[in-house]
C-alpha cells in the first residue's frame, strides 16, 4: 500500500488545476502521457489518522497530500511485463496541530519513499524504502525496509469476483512505530474483491486487511509483544472524472473503515475496541 504540502498551498493546488482544466480550450496537439515516465498526485481528508491500527489523530480535520514519479525502466517483456522505479512524497496535516513549539504544528508528517516494482504475468512484486518524519517533532523518524506482493488473480480462480490478495512485510531498521524499546516487524495480508457498479461510471472496493506483528512491532511498554494488530473492513467508492485523456485520469473517492484493535492499539486508542473512520478524496495519474 503503498499515500504523502500545507494544507492550504494543497487544497489551493487542486482548485488552480481544476480551474485550469475547466477554462483551458482543448486543442488536437493535446495528447495523453505515451512515454515512460507517469506521475500521480492527489489528498485525501478524513478526520482520523491510524496507521497500521497505532492511532496518530482522532479528532479535527486532516488533509494528506501526496505525489509520486514512476519511471518504467523496462515495458512490454516476454514473461517479465515490467520493472519499474518509484520516488514520492507523503503528507498529513492536521487542524489541531501538535508537538513542540520548534516546529510547524499543522504538519504532522511527511514521508519520504522509494522503492522497485516488477510485474511477472499476473504477480507484482516489490521492495521500497521509506522515512516516517514529523516536522511538528511529534514522533521520532522511523525508517523501514518495505517488500510485498500481490496477484491479479483475474480469471484464474472460479470465484465470482478476483480477490487481489496481497502481503506484505516492513521492518523497521531505525525507529519505532509504536515508540517501543526496539525496532520491529510488521506483516500483513489483506484481499480487496471490486466490482463497477452504474455501467462502469462507478467503482466499489471492500478492502480486509489483518496486521501482525512478527517481532516487536506492537511492544505493550513492557516485554509483551501483541503478534495481532488490527483487522480493518472497508468500502471504497470510486468515481471517474469526465476530463480530457490529455489531463490524465482524475478520479474522486469515499471510503469508511472499521477497525478492529488488538489489546495493545485499543489501549492506545483510549480504551475503544472498535474505530470507524471515513475519508474523501482525489487522485491525479498522468
Amino acid at each position: 500500500m503503498i499515500e504523502r504540502r500545507r494544507a492550504a498551498v494543497a487544497y489551493a493546488c487542486a482548485l488552480v488545476v481544476a480551474g485550469l482544466v475547466a477554462a483551458t480550450p482543448f486543442t488536437a496537439s493535446a495528447q495523453p502521457n505515451g512515454g515512460r515516465i507517469a506521475f500521480n498526485m492527489g489528498f485525501d481528508t478524513s478526520h482520523a489518522y491510524f496507521f497500521r491500527g497505532i492511532r496518530q489523530l482522532r479528532d479535527g480535520v486532516i488533509l494528506q497530500p501526496y505525489a509520486d514519479a514512476t519511471i518504467m525502466l523496462l515495458e512490454g517483456g516476454e514473461g517479465l511485463n515490467s520493472i519499474g522505479f518509484t520516488v514520492g512524497q507523503w503528507n498529513s496535516f492536521h487542524s489541531s496541530g501538535r508537538g513542540t513549539t520548534s516546529g510547524p504544528h499543522t504538519w504532522y508528517e511527511s514521508d519520504f519513499f522509494t522503492g522497485f516494482a516488477l510485474e511477472l504475468e499476473n504477480w507484482e512484486a516489490g521492495v521500497s524504502y521509506t522515512a516516517y518524519m514529523s516536522p511538528s517533532h511529534s514522533f521520532g523518524t522511523v525508517q523501514e525496509i518495505g517488500i510485498n506482493l500481490g496477484l491479479d488473480d483475474t480469471g484464474v480462480t472460479m470465484l465470482p469476483l478476483p480477490l487481489q490478495p496481497h502481503l506484505a512485510l516492513a521492518i523497521e531498521v531505525n525507529g519505532q512505530a509504536d515508540g517501543g524499546a526496539s525496532e520491529g516487524v510488521y506483516f500483513e495480508l489483506g484481499i480487496e474483491p471490486g466490482f463497477d457498479l452504474a455501467g462502469g461510471s462507478l467503482s466499489l472496493g471492500v478492502p480486509l486487511t489483518l496486521g501482525m506483528s512478527l517481532n516487536n512491532y506492537y511492544e505493550d511498554g513492557g516485554l509483551t509483544n501483541d503478534t495481532f494488530g488490527y483487522l480493518d473492513l472497508g468500502l471504497v467508492l470510486g468515481m471517474p472524472l469526465n476530463v480530457p485523456e490529455s489531463f490524465g485520469s482524475w478520479e474522486l473517492s469515499g471510503g469508511a473503515h472499521m477497525l478492529l484493535l488488538g489489546r495493545y492499539l485499543e489501549s492506545l486508542n483510549g480504551g475503544r475496541q472498535y474505530q470507524a473512520i471515513g475519508s474523501l478524496g482525489l487522485s491525479i495519474g498522468y
